[in-house]
């Protein structure tokens, strides 16, 4: 297999991570009202990436490019609305699926606008996840069950086989392809996004170092087994993920060990160095022992909700959503800590 494409390969995933960290240096994402991320959000994101494949084999070429084309259109969107405009990041979102759409018949145009749009999607997701509270257990996590489930799908079965055979050429096909041919240069994109995520999520938990870290070995695994292909070692599918998974793994452990935890997003964006403190050492919240200890004015009702922030009362209400809103109305920008009378 030629070298050229190969080396060409490990680049174009160097260069993704360091798009998605500068994305993370400099763009806050607008957080989505689903909480935090527990281990069942995890499962659930596992079982998804394992049942898809299959669902999408089951389903005819053109619904499989349609679906996978929307998808890639969302996540162009809310990667860009936070850079330009909201419409500003439609408009663009929806130039570029239809440019991928109407290069339907030239192989190389579509491979080449497929690649950008999965690119700045996975940018998007890898930046959403982690600023929304991915923590690097859960990252640790998803990558061992994907990577056994690659083990699975790419070498014990056909799944992985079958399902490139499905899409490759068409528009939108979930992987970031150079060359065509048989095997295509090209790296999945669920091993792109681990590639891309894990380092994210290790400068939010664990700080610059475990980043480049991470980086690090997801460039080295990635050249490693493009150059034995090169070599001729490899010549069909290789399951990127049983590598990259267990040292994602490896890696979150020995951070956690050495720094006695990971941060959490609120430490991080406060530009905290330490990991959460254990339970035992935790100190009590300023803030929160100061709306504690703030003696109210007199006349309001008891059972009344108070929204205290900077140490005063900036909203009432009979509940503690209708304090908050009173709060926000008086245009603070800081979050309310809410309590009764």
């Amino acid at each position: 297999m030629n070298a050229i494409p190969l080396v060409a390969l490990s680049c174009c995933v160097a260069l993704l991570m360091a798009a998605a960290g500068g994305y993370l240096v400099r763009v806050r994402m607008p957080r989505p009202p689903v909480g935090v991320y527990t281990s069942g959000d995890i499962a659930v994101l596992c079982v998804g990436v394992v049942l898809a494949p299959l669902l999408y084999l089951k389903l005819p070429g053109v619904v499989v490019s349609a679906l996978f084309g929307l998808v890639l259109c969302l996540a162009v969107q809310f990667t860009l609305a936070p850079v330009c405009s909201g419409r500003w990041a439609w408009g663009l979102a929806l130039v570029a699926a239809g440019a991928t759409a109407a290069c339907s018949g030239h192989p190389v145009a579509v491979r080449a606008c497929t690649d950008v749009m999965l690119a700045v999607a996975v940018v998007g997701v890898a930046n959403l996840w982690t600023q929304s509270g991915m923590r690097s257990a859960h990252a640790a996590g998803l990558a061992a069950v994907l990577s056994c489930y690659d083990l699975v799908a790419t070498t014990l079965t056909q799944v992985t086989a079958n399902f490139v055979t499905q899409v490759q050429g068409r528009p939108f096909a979930p992987m970031l392809v150079l060359t065509g041919g048989s095997p295509p240069v090209a790296v999945g994109l669920g091993d792109l996004l681990l590639l891309v995520l894990f380092p994210l999520v290790a400068a939010k938990a664990f700080g610059r170092t475990a980043a480049l870290l991470a980086a690090a070995v997801g460039v080295v695994v990635t050249s490693a087994v493009s150059a034995l292909f090169a070599l001729g070692a490899l010549t069909a599918g290789f399951p990127l993920l049983t590598v990259l998974g267990p040292l994602t793994v490896v890696q979150h452990v020995l951070w956690s060990r050495r720094l006695g935890g990971e941060r959490t997003t609120a430490r991080w964006r406060a530009g905290t160095d330490s990991p959460t403190p254990h339970p035992d050492r935790l100190q009590p919240d300023p803030a929160l022992t100061s709306a504690l200890s703030l003696t109210p004015p007199t006349g309001l009702a008891p059972g009344t909700w108070i929204a205290i922030a900077d140490g005063q009362i900036l909203g009432t209400g009979n509940s503690p959503g209708l304090a908050r809103r009173a709060a926000r109305q008086r245009g603070t920008d800081t979050l309310p800590i809410v309590r009764q009378l």
